[in-house]
């Protein structure tokens, strides 16, 4: 602030020679006011502290200064007979000299506590301008990570809308031609136009598993309480209807989140849907919902009794279009998992996979900064 004095650096300029001069001068005449009760007596105690706030808040030139006109201020208005200069007695010599020496001392603490203030405040500043720097580049990074995922998302978004209409224009005309010219191809042009009608529905729902993909980063989480148990319960029955494999879901009550309907549903589909894929070669599969509250976080456990993987494939089943069986054995595109991940993740939640082979696969979903079970159960009534 403009005209405001930094009492830190009077050594800079010439008040601290001003501030030795005044309190040097207050303290000779607090002195010499009393010198009818100390008379000689601790003639130049009361100079300690002018010298201790002039090094202090001037430095050692005005502190030396201080001791020099201290001396000279008791030796001719202090020491009879007043108004000349006289060194008293012994005593008062033996004084000046343990003054001296005191003052002295007083001074180089005080300058080696200036200094080591000063080497401060240069460290504070620099930290402070590192760390406004590093939070500028932070921010820049930031900002720019965020246009680079939107841009990525866009483009992905895109190239997946406009890669559908040929994939399924390809589709279309492969049929076109096994059923409009039947009588006149051979066998093997058949399964050619079978393979090349194959590997375009394959790209399709490639590119609608993509889709979903980008939709999941770009929406907008909208959380309310949503039944877990419910959501299983009706993809369990969809399962169920018109199959040959049983799928029953073992329940143990009644598991609600505060989580986006809509995500969730899409996560409980896909979870479903691998139990229902990897299941054993047998016509039932047992799908187990399981619950651990720990604080505000909420650990929801799916298990199956399906095939199962190696646990050194935990975290790659969880990427993107990341397999580890052929098309031939177990269809699918390889994004269900990675789907789940993504949607935990726009909660603040984790995912991850517990398996080995022929014991079956538990997808784990925690959610975190969950209600209170008085708060939901009061939302459940109040709905």
């Amino acid at each position: 602030m403009a005209g405001k004095r930094d009492w830190g650096n009077l050594a800079d300029t010439g008040s601290g020679y001003v501030l030795a001069i005044a309190s040097t001068l207050t303290a000779t005449a607090i002195r010499y006011a009393m010198r009818s009760e100390l008379e000689e007596k601790s003639r130049l105690m009361l100079f300690i502290p002018a010298v201790l706030i002039t090094s202090w808040y001037g430095g050692y030139g005005p502190g030396l200064f201080a001791v020099v006109l201290s001396i000279f201020l008791t030796a001719w208005l202090l020491i009879p007979p007043v108004t000349n200069i006289n060194f008293g007695s012994r005593s008062d010599q033996v004084g000046m000299l343990l003054f001296v020496i005191i003052s002295i001392g007083i001074i180089v603490l005080s300058e080696r506590e200036r200094s080591e203030k000063r080497r401060r405040e240069v460290v504070q500043a620099e930290l402070a301008e590192m760390n406004g720097n590093l939070e500028a580049r932070v921010k820049s990074r930031t900002q720019e990570l965020e246009q680079a995922n939107k841009e990525l998302e866009g483009f992905c978004y895109n190239v997946s809308h406009d890669l559908r209409t040929p994939a399924r224009a390809i589709m279309g005309n492969a049929r076109i031609l096994i059923e409009d010219h039947a009588d006149t191809l051979s066998e093997q042009a058949k399964q050619d136009l079978l393979r090349i009608s194959g590997a375009a529905l394959k790209l399709g729902a490639l590119v609608d598993a993509l889709l979903t993909y980008a939709r999941l980063a770009q929406g907008e989480v909208r959380p309310e309480f949503v039944s877990i148990s419910e959501l299983m319960n009706r993809e369990v029955g969809s399962r169920n209807n018109g199959r040959e494999t049983v799928v029953n879901l073992t329940n143990e009550g009644d598991v609600i989140v505060y989580a986006d309907r809509a995500m969730l549903s899409t996560a409980v589909a896909a979870i479903v849907q691998n139990c229902f894929t990897y299941s054993k070669a047998t016509n039932q599969v047992t799908i187990t919902l399981q619950s651990k509250k720990a604080g505000t976080d909420l650990l929801v456990m799916i298990s199956d009794d399906g095939i199962g993987f190696e646990p050194q494939y935990a975290q790659k089943v969880l990427e993107p279009f990341q397999r580890l069986h052929r098309d031939e054995d177990y269809p699918g595109v390889g994004i269900g998992l990675a789907n789940v991940a993504r949607i935990l993740e726009r909660h603040g939640g984790q995912v991850w996979c517990e398996s080995s082979p022929g014991t079956g696969t538990t997808v784990n979903l925690l959610f975190r900064n969950q209600p209170i079970e008085s708060e939901i159960q009061a939302t459940l009534l109040s709905a």
